[in-house]
């Protein structure tokens, strides 16, 4: 007795060769054809493999309902040399890929599809089995005319190259066999007795055009958009968006001071932390898809300066091997740390606010003279304390109060704001605002 599961291979290689025995028919018999099998590959940048799919489209409208099909194809590369290797090549098939509603082979009722996929002899083989019953039959016409049976992917497990040009192997009428089935579960069934079996497939054979598509255009034509700014504490932040990356192993950012006298010229060095080689966040996913390669960070030596950025990709070795310079941007270290100052209320009569922005995190000191260079008062924050050494973070829209003390006559006072970054010992004077303001009694 047959094992299960060899009994079962059995079967299955039996209804398919019944299959193509039963559905093949010359061409020239029917003047139009019915349908057409399209092997699409597709660009897939792994250099040990090969992702393609199978498409079935209706030409004609004799059939609405898909029965099964069987589709041989050939490597052209390897077809010389015995074409694909179980020994070498693996075939997968990616079951969410199909259109087809798929289901466990049983031989026994069949209530979906079944995709049995190999190698054999060299060529991919593709079996689709299809339902028993009409019922359970896909309806072409709610997929405009076009079904996916699925995606397939062909890998090298020796890292080989696995080249990606197929045609359908030959002759046609021996290998390839495609079948409809009709609108009932009854060729010879009328009225109530439509769904009686009389026989079990009802799959009248399809007569198929063939279509073998060459591989997309491999090219390097990704979108880059590089992009950075100064966050602080002599810290700029970097980052790069890419359309897709699968011609890339890594890429680095290299870093130049921008001299006044010499703009014509940069001197462009390398970051240890900025090359895909030491981090990983830098490294190509050689994939198709948009990635974001961001919060990448770089310390400066100098404020007031303008350091420029270069954003550098290295191609592998399949693309090229060499290192193309992608985009150059270029970022301002601010000169004062605090920007956009403005009293709220001028003239004023009991107290009024300063408000300004912390372009770097600094220590801020606020007070208040009047024309002679008295001190009159010093200025509170937002919690009544007095702004003396007091630290800010970057960012906008801080606020200090002058509170007019009752020793203070009409007339102008000068608010002075004087700040120094924290942590930069290249500073040795603070930025400085004074304001005017004009105190009414």
């Amino acid at each position: 007795m047959w094992p299960h599961g060899k009994l079962q291979h059995i079967l299955l290689l039996a209804f398919c060769c019944i299959m193509a025995m039963t559905v093949v028919m010359p061409l020239n018999l029917h003047a139009q054809v019915d349908g057409r099998v399209v092997v699409r590959p597709l660009l897939d940048p792994t250099y040990d493999r090969f992702t393609f799919d199978l498409i079935i489209k209706r030409t004609s409208p004799r059939w609405t309902f898909f029965g099964n099909t069987t589709i041989r194809i050939e490597s052209v590369d390897l077809s010389p040399t015995g074409g694909f290797n179980p020994a070498v090549h693996q075939l997968t098939f990616i079951p969410d890929s199909s259109d087809l509603n798929l289901v466990a082979y049983n031989p026994a009722s069949m209530n979906g599809y079944f995709v049995d996929y190999r190698l054999l002899d060299g060529d991919v083989v593709v079996h689709v089995i299809g339902p028993d019953s009409v019922s359970d039959a896909h309806n072409m016409a709610t997929t405009q005319d076009s079904i996916r049976i699925g995606r397939f992917i062909v890998t090298s497990n020796d890292g080989s190259y696995v080249p990606e040009q197929l045609a359908m192997a030959r002759p046609l009428d021996y290998y390839q066999a495609s079948a409809f089935k009709i609108d009932h579960d009854s060729v010879t069934g009328t009225g109530a007795d439509r769904n009686v079996w009389f026989v079990k497939q009802d799959n009248p054979p399809l007569v198929m055009e063939y279509d073998e598509l060459p591989p997309p255009p491999d090219t390097c034509g990704a979108r880059f958009n590089f992009y950075g700014q100064y966050v602080g504490d002599l810290n700029v932040m970097l980052g790069f968006d890419v359309s897709d990356e699968h011609c890339y192993e890594g890429f680095i950012i290299e870093r130049a001071l921008v001299n006044r006298a010499r703009l014509d010229s940069l001197d462009f060095q390398g970051r240890a932390q900025l090359t895909y080689l030491n981090e990983p966040r830098l490294l190509g996913c050689r994939c198709l898809e948009p990635q974001v390669h961001d919060s990448l960070f770089d310390k400066v030596e100098y404020r007031r300066e303008v350091y420029a950025y270069r954003l550098i990709g290295q191609r592998l070795p399949f693309y090229g091997d060499s290192l193309e310079i992608i985009d150059t941007i270029f970022i301002q270290v601010p000169n004062a740390i605090i920007s956009n100052a403005r009293i709220l209320e001028n003239p004023f009569k009991t107290k009024t606010t300063v408000r300004f922005n912390a372009d770097d995190r600094l220590l801020l000191t606020a007070k208040v003279f009047d024309i002679g260079g008295r001190e009159i008062a010093i200025l509170e924050n937002e919690k009544g304390q007095p702004v003396v050494n007091m630290e800010y973070p970057l960012g906008i829209g801080y606020e200090v109060t002058f509170k007019a003390p009752d020793i203070a006559s009409q007339g102008l006072y000068n608010i002075l704001l004087l700040a120094f970054p924290i942590n930069d010992t290249s500073v040795t004077e603070g930025s400085r605002v004074i304001i005017k303001a004009q105190l009414l009694r």
